[in-house]
C-alpha cells in the first residue's frame, strides 16, 4: 500500500485529515549568509501569526426536536482548527491555507508578542489550498507595530539549500524547525497545481499556512501537506512554491477568490487501450466523455466522444494538463482548441466563462 498524502490542520484533524511539515536536517552549517540562525530567527518571528478558526457545526437530527429540547442539549457545538500563517505587509494582510479557515465562522491570530486579533477573510482559493486574511483590532483598525514578513523568489530555490520552517504544530506556537530543499516541482496527487517544494524541515498538524524561510530569512514557500502513514513527520513535508502564492493575491483582494475559467467536460487521459477499444484515431491526448449542458464547450459544439489534443497550439496529455493551460487565461477568452472527431480534425474556438462557484459540479469538471 502506497503512503498516503496528508494535507495537514488540526481542524482538519476533526475530519481526518493532518497538517504538514518535516524533520530537519542532523547538522547545521553555522552562519545563514553572515546572519546566524538565532538572529534571523528572531527577526522573522513577530511576522509569523498562530491561527485558530472556530466553526459553528449545527445538529440535526429528524424526529428529535423534543428530546434535544427536554433534556436541554444544544443544538451546536463549536469545532475548533489551528494552524499557522504569516503577515505580509503593514495593512495586516496574511496568508494560509485555505483548510485552515475553510468555512470557519471566526478566524483568531495570535502573534508572537501574544497580542490576539480577529481576521476577516479576504480571500480563498480552494484548488491551490490559499487563503488571504487581514488582520484588525477592536476599532476595525490595522494594529500597531506589525512586522510583515519578506516574500522571497521561490524560483531561484536550489535543491540542498537551507530552509527554517516556523509555525504552531499541534498548538506549540512559534516552533522552529529547520532542513533543506529535497527536491523541487514535486508532483503528489492532490490536484491540477501539484508543483511542490520538498522539503525534511520538520512539519506536523498545526504548521498549515506556516511559512518556510530561505537561508536570507525570506519565505520562499507556504507548507502545506506531509506524506505520512501516521499523520506526524515523516520527513517528507511539501510547500506551495510562493511565487504561485504571489500569482493569485491581486485577485484573492480584489475578488476574494480566483476566476478560473472553465470548459465544462469530463475528460480522461487518452491511452493505447483506450484507442484500442473503441478504435479510436489516435492514443495520446484527453477524451471527452460528457459535456455541460450550456457550458463553453457544449456552446461551441464540441461533442462526447471527441479527442481534445491541443489548447491554443499547447499540448493536452490529460485532464490536469488542461487546468494548467486554462489556468494561464482570463475567462471571456477565446481560446482554438483541435481536436480529433472520428477520422477528422477540427479546430474550434471556445469563449471561455468563469467557473462557477457550484458544489453540486461535478467531481473532475474542467
Amino acid at each position: 500500500m502506497k503512503n498516503p498524502i496528508i494535507c495537514p490542520s488540526l481542524v482538519a484533524a476533526a475530519i481526518g485529515v493532518f497538517l504538514t511539515f518535516a524533520y530537519p536536517s542532523l547538522a547545521w552549517s553555522g552562519a545563514l549568509q553572515g546572519e546566524e540562525l538565532p538572529d534571523m530567527v528572531e527577526r522573522v518571528s513577530p511576522g509569523v501569526a498562530n491561527i485558530s478558526s472556530t466553526t459553528i457545526v449545527h445538529t440535526s437530527s429528524y424526529g428529535m426536536d423534543a428530546y434535544f429540547q427536554l433534556f436541554l442539549i444544544p443544538r451546536e457545538r463549536k469545532q475548533t482548527s489551528l494552524g499557522s500563517g504569516f503577515i505580509i505587509d503593514k495593512d495586516g494582510y496574511a496568508i494560509t491555507n485555505n483548510h485552515v479557515v475553510d468555512h470557519a465562522d471566526e478566524v483568531m491570530v495570535t502573534l508572537n508578542d501574544q497580542r490576539q486579533f480577529k481576521a476577516k477573510i479576504i480571500g480563498k482559493d480552494e484548488k491551490m489550498d490559499l487563503a488571504l486574511i487581514q488582520i484588525r483590532d477592536k476599532n476595525g483598525q490595522t494594529p500597531p507595530d506589525l512586522k510583515p514578513v519578506s516574500l522571497g523568489d521561490s524560483e531561484q530555490v536550489r535543491i540542498a539549500e537551507t530552509v527554517v520552517a516556523v509555525g504552531n504544530p499541534f498548538g506549540l506556537q512559534n516552533t522552529v524547525t529547520r532542513g533543506i530543499i529535497s527536491a523541487k516541482n514535486r508532483t503528489i496527487g492532490l490536484g491540477p497545481f501539484d508543483n511542490f517544494l520538498q522539503t525534511d524541515a520538520s512539519i506536523n498538524p498545526g504548521n498549515s499556512g506556516g511559512p518556510l524561510f530561505n537561508s536570507s530569512g525570506k519565505v520562499i514557500g507556504i507548507n502545506s501537506a506531509i506524506r505520512s502513514e501516521t499523520g506526524q513527520s515523516s520527513g517528507l513535508g511539501f510547500a506551495i512554491p510562493i511565487n504561485e502564492a504571489k500569482k493569485l493575491l491581486p485577485d484573492l483582494k480584489r475578488y476574494g477568490r480566483v476566476p478560473r475559467p472553465w470548459l465544462g467536460i469530463l475528460a480522461e487521459r487518452m491511452t493505447p487501450q483506450l484507442q484500442q477499444y473503441y478504435e479510436l484515431p489516435v492514443n495520446s491526448g484527453v477524451l471527452i466523455y460528457n459535456l455541460v449542458q450550456g457550458a463553453p464547450a457544449d456552446r461551441a459544439g464540441l461533442e462526447e466522444g471527441d479527442i481534445l489534443v491541443e489548447i491554443n497550439q499547447e499540448k493536452t496529455k490529460d485532464p490536469y494538463e488542461v487546468e494548467r493551460i486554462l489556468a494561464k487565461l482570463k475567462p471571456l477568452e477565446t481560446v482554438k482548441l483541435k481536436i480529433h472527431r472520428g477520422k477528422r480534425i477540427l479546430e474550434i474556438s471556445v469563449k471561455l466563462d468563469e467557473l462557477p462557484r457550484l458544489k453540486q459540479l461535478p467531481k473532475g469538471i474542467i
